[in-house]
């Protein structure tokens, strides 16, 4: 009876050592996860005292140059529109030259007589215009309404649909038990 208890005993002191395993495994990785959130509100002070307010400066200072060229630019043109309306107000005489000795015009062909036209026909769903009692030498079109694509009906097809949601849901439902029982077999 006694070797019974030492066994018993031993078994004991294995599980202790196993869950104290876990346990350093775990405070290493907490402590890690410190150390990194840490690491970030260190760099978010940094930021908000030294590199925010530089960049809120220098934005402040781009924005008043744009201003200062924007103000330039309107004053060079009121200054340019002011001095175009008094060039157009006051014109300036020009001097004109001497007539030249241009050429004498020469005899050309008669012109050759046109054959007669047709009248246009319109052709199906077309219409001649009327104007002035008298038909259009050409005919135009009667201009008609695009047709616009039916609405389509149900979800659009923009992303996995659902089929792939369906498969997607059920892998993760598969993935969830297959975890479930890794855990409790270990």
């Amino acid at each position: 009876m006694e070797d019974r208890e030492f066994f018993i005993e031993e078994e004991k002191e294995e599980e202790a050592a196993e869950e104290e395993g876990a346990n350093r495994t775990f405070i290493i990785l907490v402590a890690a996860l410190g150390g990194v959130l840490a690491l970030g509100i260190c760099a978010f002070v940094v930021w908000a005292v030294v590199l925010g307010p530089r960049m809120t400066a220098d934005r402040v200072a781009q924005n008043q140059a744009i201003l200062a060229t924007n103000t330039a630019v309107a004053e060079a043109a009121e200054r340019t529109a002011a001095a175009a309306e008094a060039a157009e107000a006051t014109p300036v005489p020009t001097e004109t030259t001497a007539p030249t000795n241009t050429p004498r015009p020469t005899r050309t062909k008669a012109p050759t007589p046109t054959p007669a036209l047709e009248e246009p026909t319109a052709m199906p769903g077309e219409v001649a215009e009327v104007g002035a009692g008298t038909p259009s030498p050409t005919p135009t079109r009667r201009p008609t309404a695009t047709p616009r694509p039916a609405a389509a009906e149900g979800v659009p097809d923009t992303g996995i649909g659902a089929l792939g949601t369906s498969a997607l849901a059920v892998g993760l439902l598969l993935l969830l038990v297959v975890v479930r029982r890794l855990r409790r077999a270990v």
